[in-house]
């Protein structure tokens, strides 16, 4: 598991730096997904637009987490690459506060998503060669949902009492995070791997590599199928009499299933495996795309938002365990990278700019094509599971 650490580092230590560095880094995210798109529409920007402006930064996260993946693996190294994207995603989200009109955005956008999009891949690196992935990673990666949870509910609270934000209070509260995520990000352990573990080439590796492939592709569709959800969701249900404060409890109340599967899931990830929880994610986003498809009575979709455990959960931990069981640790990072670029990045990306689409023409019906889009995922994860069965895949001689 852990190849090099910080020497003298207690576990309860190392899991202590882990937590309050995923707190800060969703800390961030409580803010940027939900609201973000109201900042886009603040600037004018019409529901196509922010689609676009979401999927071309979201895209870029496939070629860039690559990269500096790629680079951690090949210096075995992923913390300095880490602290220099916290620093950039700082010193550019100060530029949201003069960015207008859909040019300016987009490039803002891109240079924002390059660094803050690369955090994520190199600490879940760090996490997995730390913690263990059946049961000690989901409760340090907890703290991340926790803080989402926070972020989300106090900023439609906030949206509520000063009957809306303008986009440079927007901004503001995201740069609160920021500085906050690289403060933690200073105490993340060193989590090196060996020098007989440095990779040669991985990106080629892995991709050459049958199993991986369809693991990403699985992957990709399950969590494109949240491209309505991400893009339009809040906008959706303000629209339909929502209030802001309740949009947020919404936003929470799904992450808050998140979390009690991070907290208690561990026999049941240990019991599943990758297949049966990647499985399960796609049967079960089914199910809750088809419902938000299907109603705004509140009730219903209150209780159709604890799928998000499964949807996103589930997934989640079915994808870090894949890892930890078919890569070698050489190719850890670059990995991971490739996780973040295409499922999160270009796989969610192409989900928003369909999601933009089919929205501006049907509105919640195109909630439908986010279901059937996870149900394909289907038979894609049982050619996953026939094609694996398990083996950790063979690494290059360095």
């Amino acid at each position: 598991m852990l190849s090099a650490t910080d020497p003298g580092l207690s576990p309860l230590n190392l899991a202590i730096r882990l937590s309050l560095f995923y707190a800060g880094y969703f800390l961030v995210a409580g803010v940027l997904f939900p609201f973000l798109p109201l900042l886009l529409e603040a600037r004018g920007m019409s529901p196509l637009q922010i689609s676009l402006l979401m999927a071309l930064a979201l895209w870029l996260r496939a070629a860039a987490g690559p990269l500096v993946t790629r680079h951690a693996d090949r210096t075995g190294d992923s913390r300095k690459p880490l602290l220099a994207c916290a620093v950039a995603s700082l010193l550019v989200m100060l530029a949201f506060y003069w960015a207008a009109g859909f040019w300016v955005l987009l490039l803002v956008n891109i240079a924002f998503f390059f660094a803050y999009s690369s955090i994520g891949p190199l600490a879940e690196t760090i996490s997995l060669r730390t913690v263990s992935a059946e049961s000690g990673y989901g409760r340090v990666r907890l703290w991340g949902s926790v803080s989402f949870v926070v972020a989300a509910i106090a900023g439609g609270f906030a949206l509520d009492a000063r009957g809306g934000l303008p986009g440079s209070t927007i901004v503001t509260l995201l740069l609160i995070p920021l500085a906050i995520l690289l403060l933690f990000s200073f105490t993340l352990p060193k989590a090196q791997a060996k020098s007989d573990e440095r990779a040669i080439a991985p990106l080629k590796t892995l991709l050459s590599n049958k199993p991986f492939v369809l693991f990403l592709v699985a992957t990709a569709m399950i969590h494109a199928a949240h491209g309505v959800y991400y893009g339009f969701s809040t906008i959706h249900w303000t629209s339909v009499g929502y209030s802001n404060s309740t949009v947020g409890l919404l936003w929470g109340e799904g992450v808050l299933a998140e979390i009690l599967l991070f907290a208690f899931g561990a026999p049941l990830v240990r019991r599943m495996g990758p297949i049966g929880l990647i499985s399960a994610a796609a049967a079960l986003g089914a199910l809750r795309w088809a419902v938000l498809g299907l109603t705004t009575e509140l009730w219903i979709v209150a209780l159709v938002q604890l799928l998000h455990a499964a949807s996103f959960g589930a997934m989640h931990l079915g994808a870090m365990l894949f890892i930890t069981r078919a890569v070698p640790n050489a190719y850890a990072n670059s990995a991971q990278g490739l996780l973040g670029g295409l499922t999160y990045g270009a796989g969610l990306g192409g989900g928003l700019l369909l999601a933009g689409w089919l929205y501006g023409l049907y509105g919640a019906d195109a909630y439908w094509s986010n279901a059937a889009l996870s149900a394909l995922a289907l038979p894609v994860v049982l050619w996953l599971a026939l094609s694996w069965r398990g083996k950790m895949m063979t690494a290059r001689e360095t």
